[in-house]
């Protein structure tokens, strides 16, 4: 967790606070999710971590943002006490018990991220547990950018195969502090895009150009 890993007193940042640290900067926001499983129809989204990165309009100057951090447990209806379930998300009965109702967990994130871009490893299939919750809870998704980091990270290796997490820790001389937890993946997740971004820069002169790299996943010359 943010506030155990790095003597963060509040996981979720004042939208005030929040403004104020970022009104002379551009704001990214990088993500991870953790879900009862990996299947988009039948598992659900059980909690959200999620860093800022405050950074220059040209890509430099950027840092990661402690203080501008959110976390958040949703309370599950029914809580699954097996085992081989609490070892997919690593959120035991006590955390999930204490967690918050789902419908006040995506209001406070929406709150929180404002417009600005979410970026996530492998993010299609965070955005999609994360947009099947806002309906799930009847709420109104947020718009905005999603951008995936993997396929940043293929270019910037001029790699196109679809690796893990891990596999680019490994390239990229980064390690985790929680492997397998929501805010330590994000963590590294944000490391990791920080680490990439004089090569992106390459490339990318501003968000528009790191979105368009993405999307296109440039291919192994």
């Amino acid at each position: 967790m943010f506030d155990k890993f790095f003597n963060k007193t509040k996981a979720k940042t004042d939208a005030s606070v929040m403004a104020s640290t970022a009104i002379r900067a551009e704001r990214w926001i990088v993500l991870d999710t953790e879900t009862t499983g990996l299947s988009l129809w039948r598992d659900r989204l059980i909690a959200i971590a999620a860093v800022a990165i405050h950074l220059e309009s040209d890509l430099k100057g950027a840092r990661i943002c402690v203080q501008d951090s959110f976390e958040a447990v949703i309370r599950p209806a029914k809580i699954k006490h097996a085992k081989d379930n609490i070892l997919i998300h690593h959120i035991g009965v006590a955390a999930q018990t204490a967690g918050d109702e789902q419908s006040q967990v995506l209001e406070d994130f929406t709150d929180w991220i404002g417009d600005a871009p979410l970026f996530a490893f492998h993010a299609p299939f965070d955005k999609s547990m994360v947009l099947n919750a806002y309906k799930k809870a009847m709420l109104a998704a947020p718009s905005n950018q999603w951008i995936d980091v993997a396929p940043l990270a293929n270019w910037v290796a001029r790699d196109s195969r679809r690796v893990s997490l891990d596999d680019r820790m490994t390239e990229f001389g980064l390690q985790c502090i929680a492997r397998h937890q929501a805010a330590g993946d994000t963590f590294v997740t944000a490391e990791l895009l920080l680490k990439m971004l004089p090569a992106l820069r390459l490339q990318a002169k501003d968000l528009k150009g790191l979105i368009r790299l993405a999307r296109e996943q440039v291919p192994v010359a």
